[in-house]
């Protein structure tokens, strides 16, 4: 076996693999969804209301998957990473998949933040779901402004992820892929 490359024993397990890939479907949407009804789409328009509440609910969901994965990742053992990887390499992967489950919570609180603090109720997929935060305008733009830039950072660490899995693979020799497939 060529070094680097994994047996089916050093791979994460299946329900972590399944929510790791539903979850990055789903932050894809987010992503395309935010910025297409932000930036491409006539306000107030009926695509527009489509957008926003599919944002909101595929949100929410993303949210109760990821209290599922962080239970997941807590109680199962992890896949050791290949021996060929640098020290550096290690403490950067750490730290980025560390980022990858607390940015999501933070991405979504503001969200959830924003919505509640604009007088707005959250919806998923039309049920209103309970709200805890006054209904503070002012507020309310910081809110969507941190919103922004924790999705944008994520995004951009989303794609360092990416590149990095691209990297090892490609260049390194050692399939770091094959843990998540």
């Amino acid at each position: 076996m060529r070094e680097g490359v994994n047996t089916i024993g050093d791979r994460y397990t299946p329900p972590a693999r399944l929510i790791h890939w539903i979850m990055a479907v789903g932050f894809g949407f987010m992503w395309i969804c935010g910025f297409t009804m932000t930036t491409l789409v006539a306000e107030e328009s009926s695509l527009e209301e489509w957008l926003y509440g599919s944002h909101i609910s595929v949100g929410v969901t993303l949210l109760a998957l990821l209290m599922i994965r962080v239970v997941v990742r807590l109680t199962t053992v992890q896949p050791p990473l290949p021996v060929s990887l640098t020290l550096a390499e290690r403490r950067s992967s750490k730290c980025v998949h560390a980022l990858l489950y607390v940015l999501p919570f933070a991405v979504i609180g503001a969200g959830w933040a924003e919505m509640e603090f604009g007088g707005h109720v959250v919806e998923w997929f039309g049920v209103p779901l309970p709200s805890g935060l006054p209904d503070i305008e002012s507020v309310e733009e910081t809110a969507e402004e941190v919103h922004k830039w924790l999705a944008y950072t994520m995004l951009a660490l989303a794609s360092l992820h990416v590149a990095a899995v691209a990297k090892h693979r490609w260049i390194d020799g050692h399939d770091v892929l094959h843990r998540m497939t």
